[in-house]
């Protein structure tokens, strides 16, 4: 997990499995903004792991957008709608991203 590096804004985010989140603070993941890491709990199957990053990277990208207050419930559903769109789509992103390497 430690190979999977995200950058936000000018900062690079670093994902790392930690153990024991979810029995000590009943949390699948979480996102320290201070050293630029999303932390995973690592017992989650690959979906739930997937969905979880991407909860925490809009976490992130709104973070460095400026927002400091953040509305949970938004990041949360948000979360699950772009982990969809993402994992729905990924030939067509593949193709987008072939045609802008093009240009």
């Amino acid at each position: 997990m430690s190979e999977l590096k995200f950058t936000v804004g000018s900062n690079v985010y670093n994902v790392v499995e930690i153990d024991g989140l979810m029995r000590k603070y009943d949390l699948y993941g979480q996102v320290t903004y201070s050293d630029c890491r999303i932390e995973i709990e690592p017992s989650l199957g690959a979906t739930r792991k997937t969905n979880v990053i991407i909860h925490e990277l809009l976490h992130a990208c709104l973070f460095e957008a400026g927002y400091d207050d953040q509305d949970e419930e938004l990041v949360r559903r948000l979360g699950n709608v772009v982990t969809q769109v993402i994992g729905d789509n990924l030939a067509t992103f593949d193709k987008l991203l072939e045609m802008e390497e093009s240009e």
